[in-house]
């Protein structure tokens, strides 16, 4: 456990193959080889410990995020670039850690979403300025709902009965990204869609 970020990192996978609730901490005791007493020494409550991996992951996705922002200056771009490391998160087939933290933890669960949510709000809102001052998207919009509605979809998609273990969860989250992008741009902002959909091969999307 002195490798903390490379704990969490198998604490998370373990937990996406076992579940939330599966997962005890007698079992996580015996995959780090430590006993009980040095693994409640770090964490009182197996709560606690769910928090921080949740905690960790979201870090992880959000600071790739802010990367790519970085990297590329057109926002419709850094969009459709960005967030692998969430999409791999969130588009792995029947994650059975996140509905096991609905039936088991739903206090912890909604409370992480929103506090994941207050931070890509931030991030979509930013980007929405800029890309009206690039002449990319529509300023005669409610973009604060159509932002909630995008983020609404990427937490829905692991629980919702619709989606089965044959639906290809990477193209879903790219799809979701391409209909929020659809209803925001300009008709300059979609030409440079367009372009951008040519590029990364989203044509068939």
């Amino acid at each position: 456990m002195d490798d903390k970020k490379c704990f969490l990192e198998k604490l998370f996978e373990l937990f996406h193959v076992y579940g939330a609730k599966t997962l005890t901490m007698d079992d996580i005791a015996k995959e780090f080889s430590i006993s009980k007493k040095t693994l409640y020494q770090k964490y009182k409550h197996k709560e606690d410990l769910i928090c921080d991996v949740l905690d960790f992951i979201s870090d992880e996705g959000l600071d790739e995020i802010e990367k790519v922002r970085e990297e590329y200056d057109c926002p419709i771009e850094s969009l459709l670039v960005s967030g692998a490391r969430m999409d791999e998160i969130t588009c792995k087939q029947k994650n059975i850690f996140v509905i096991q933290l609905l039936k088991y933890y739903p206090d912890i669960f909604h409370s992480h979403q929103v506090s994941v949510s207050v931070r890509i709000i931030k991030i979509l809102r930013e980007d929405f300025e800029k890309g009206i001052k690039l002449g990319y998207f529509r300023e005669d919009i409610p973009i604060d709902l159509y932002i909630k509605f995008l983020i609404t979809l990427f937490f829905s998609t692991d629980i919702s009965p619709i989606f089965t273990e044959e639906t290809d969860k990477k193209s879903l989250s790219v799809a979701m990204k391409l209909l929020y992008l659809d209803a925001i741009v300009t008709d300059e902002g979609k030409q440079r869609l367009n372009e951008l959909k040519e590029k990364y091969q989203y044509n068939n999307i």
